[in-house]
């Protein structure tokens, strides 16, 4: 007999012995609210879903939704333990902008962004990283992780190549490889100005330093609070967007641009700032420039939460952030769009040259 012919025996018996007792009512209505359970579970039990717990690391919202895609590919290719620097390496190469986002049309011998799908360029770049980190996992003596690191930025030939002059990665190995395969001429201008122009010399540096904890919310905007409540209004402000809004060269310079959140460095210090009531200039022609000559100077040992910060990038002063304190800035760069970075990171800190302006007391 099937359960359900079961359960209408049970109710006609019950609803006999109702015409005859008040005890045999109670128990038909207890009956029938276990019926009630049971027909809502399905009869059957399961396991709750289990949400997927956000990355802990520096990791934009943007880049963490290709996770499930990594992890696939490092599965399929016998690397499951680079999952997390797969996606840090999709953070320096595209921050999730482009559909070419680990920028692997190259290691096929293709223009670059010649791949339009996000899932095949994943495909492509984890299958070739697979490769040069397997070589050097396998016969680097020192830093075998950081040596296919910076190998899939400079080729797989620089892995053979530290491995023989030294035994893997160093920072100055990647100088000097940068040196040789460049004949020593150096880039001028740009956030790489000064380097041999040849690949990034410091792509282990910022790779590795998506793969450093989150400071706090919206990927890393948590930092000590305690500045003024304009300062305070003029980060949350900034916070909102961060991973959310790539750089744009010249953007924030009209109400289209502020609408749609797209900024350069300067424009999104001033928009975060007249969001909180302080005005550091007209919209279409704030600068770094203009910026520098806000407020007072401090020196950076005085500097605190909410000052000013600029670096020496492309030009004297020519990036800015908000300090957040803690050794921390918001800024927005053309590397990962409005970001939290650290100050101590191996860039910023050799283009921070102690400028810092205080627009609020």
């Amino acid at each position: 007999m099937s359960s359900i012919a079961k359960g209408k025996k049970a109710i006609r018996f019950l609803s006999f012995c109702l015409r005859h007792s008040w005890i045999a009512g109670i128990l038909l209505a207890l009956f029938m609210i276990l019926l009630i359970m049971l027909a809502i579970n399905g009869g059957e039990t399961s396991d709750p879903a289990v949400a997927e717990a956000p990355s802990a690391l520096n990791i934009s919202p943007a880049v963490e939704a290709y996770r499930s895609v990594v992890e696939k590919e490092c599965i399929a290719n016998d690397i499951p333990e680079c999952v997390d620097i797969i996606l840090a390496m999709i953070m320096q190469e595209s921050g999730g902008s482009v559909p070419d986002v680990m920028q692997s049309s190259e290691s096929k011998g293709l223009p670059p962004n010649t791949i339009t799908d996000p899932v095949e360029s994943i495909k492509v770049g984890v299958a070739y990283f697979s490769k040069g980190y397997k070589k050097a996992k396998k016969e680097a003596k020192v830093n075998p992780k950081e040596t296919a690191i910076q190998g899939y930025n400079f080729g797989s030939g620089f892995i053979g190549w530290s491995i023989k002059n030294g035994g893997g990665w160093t920072a100055d190995r990647a100088v000097e490889f940068a040196r040789i395969q460049s004949n020593g001429q150096k880039r001028s201008g740009g956030v790489r100005d000064g380097q041999y122009a040849y690949g990034d010399q410091l792509y282990v540096q910022h790779v590795m330093a998506y793969l450093q904890p989150n400071v706090g919310e919206n990927g890393g905007t948590g930092s000590t609070k305690g500045g003024t409540k304009e300062v305070e209004k003029a980060i949350s402000t900034g916070s909102s967007i961060v991973g959310k809004s790539p750089y744009v060269w010249g953007g924030g310079r009209s109400d289209v641009d502020i609408k749609a959140r797209r900024f350069d460095c300067s424009s999104f210090v001033r928009w975060c700032y007249s969001e909180a009531g302080i005005n550091l200039g007209p919209v279409g022609s704030t600068t770094t420039d203009t910026l520098v000559k806000k407020g007072k100077a401090v020196s950076k040992k005085e500097m605190k939460r909410g000052d000013l910060v600029f670096f020496d990038t492309y030009k004297v002063n020519g990036h800015v952030g908000i300090y957040l304190g803690d050794g921390k800035f918001i800024n927005d760069n053309s590397s990962k769009g409005v970001w939290v970075d650290e100050m101590s990171n191996s860039y910023w800190s050799s283009t921070f040259k102690g400028v810092v302006r205080r627009i609020t007391n």
